[in-house]
């Protein structure tokens, strides 16, 4: 019963962990309510009923205390701004609430399970290649500006989805033992996976592409010649890749000569419009029902500031960020700590990766993407050293 029971909650994460990529997609028309996603969430929180008492405190200590301290900052400066509260869900953000206590689900899986990590990597990974073939297929497609949006995916999130999911098949090409059977394998999962940034029009995760890159050859554990040996072919490769990109995308390069030339990504108006709010509430914020009313306020627009921290910072002011850099700061801290351990750089990467987004990305804030890799970068710590490992199957065969 107990194995039955594992293996129920095991299937509940994969499902979940390929509904994440279509997060937008409501298949039933019930106004973004009851989307595959949040059907997925509520199956994999069930099956975690049986298992509670396999539960870590002090995963909920380190990560889940400063989060949910942030959320109870929110609620009291609702309270003083109850102006703008209609239900009372909305005082403590009930979405955000739920991710958090789902990160801290899957974490705690990871915990439990350090071998089911790379296979939930691996499912994300082949849910963007689904998500590509459906692209191609014109199957749940809709062109907006010229940009597609995939089952109702914001373009620049699925950017950012595709390149995540290209800078794990890439530690996975340069991290493990070489093969040139894995190299030429792992190019042509990589090519639908570009493909896809590309499509989407957003020049934030295109020019992650380079970033990610670039933080590989810094932090690899290899010589200084071999860094520069492949730092040179990265560079030739990144340009050519970035000339191709602009000669055969119209689009894309208007939309990166209009930054240049006028020095606005989009967001600008958003980022004046949230410092303005933040300067005039600044110890604990307006609480998360005034955020648009407050940005109407000011900027005569009622949008989200486009950055997950400026919306902490004017939902919770000083307060509620300090709580919610505490969380970000301690996933730094051990992913630091794990890879001067491990050597393993994909998870840094990714890290960087992720915040590098929520820094620009609109209403990221409820987004199960972010949480999710969340729980996935704090499960990577608990994964054994290639040492650790030939230990780990030594004493399981001699037991």
């Amino acid at each position: 019963m107990i194995e039955l029971l594992k293996k129920l909650n095991n299937y509940c994460l994969y499902l979940l962990v390929l509904s994440i990529t279509f997060e937008n997609w409501d298949p039933f028309n019930f106004g973004g309510t009851l989307s595959v996603t949040f059907m997925a969430s509520v199956l994999y929180i069930l099956s975690w009923l049986p298992k509670l008492k396999e539960l870590s405190l002090s995963l909920f200590k380190k990560f889940g205390i400063p989060l949910l301290l942030f959320i109870i900052t929110g609620f009291i400066s609702t309270a003083f701004n109850s102006i703008y509260l209609d239900e009372m869900k909305e005082a403590y953000h009930y979405r955000v609430l739920l991710l958090i206590i789902l990160m801290f689900l899957i974490a705690n899986h990871y915990y439990n399970d350090q071998t089911i990590l790379p296979k939930t990597l691996l499912l994300y990974v082949l849910s963007i290649l689904v998500m590509f073939l459906l692209y191609k297929l014109g199957i749940g497609v809709e062109y907006i500006s010229n940009r597609p949006r995939i089952f109702g995916e914001n373009p620049n999130i699925m950017g950012m989805k595709a390149l995540i999911a290209f800078l794990i098949v890439l530690s996975n090409m340069l991290e493990t033992n070489f093969s040139l059977k894995k190299i030429l394998f792992g190019s042509l999962i990589m090519i639908p996976l570009l493909s896809l940034v590309i499509a989407s029009g957003s020049r934030g995760a295109f020019l992650s592409v380079f970033i990610g890159l670039a933080l590989f050859v810094v932090f690899m554990r290899i010589s200084i010649g071999k860094k520069i040996v492949l730092g040179l072919f990265g560079i030739v490769g990144s340009i050519s890749f970035f000339l191709f990109v602009l000669a055969n995308n119209v689009d894309f390069q208007r939309r990166l000569l209009d930054s240049v030339e006028t020095g606005d990504i989009g967001r600008n108006l958003a980022w004046v419009g949230a410092q303005k709010v933040i300067e005039n509430n600044p110890i604990i914020g307006v609480g998360f029902p005034a955020a648009l009313p407050e940005m109407y306020q000011e900027i005569g627009i009622a949008m989200d500031p486009h950055n997950v921290f400026l919306y902490v910072a004017m939902t919770t002011g000083l307060v509620g960020f300090c709580f919610f850099m505490i969380f970000i700061w301690r996933i730094a801290k051990i992913l630091f700590l794990s890879y001067k351990k491990n050597g393993k750089i994909v998870y840094l990467v990714i890290f960087f990766i992720i915040v590098l987004n929520m820094a620009k990305a609109g209403g990221g804030i409820s987004m199960i993407l972010f949480y999710f890799f969340f729980a996935a970068l704090i499960g990577s710590t608990f994964l054994l050293s290639d040492h650790e490992e030939i230990e780990h199957t030594v004493k399981l065969k001699k037991n």
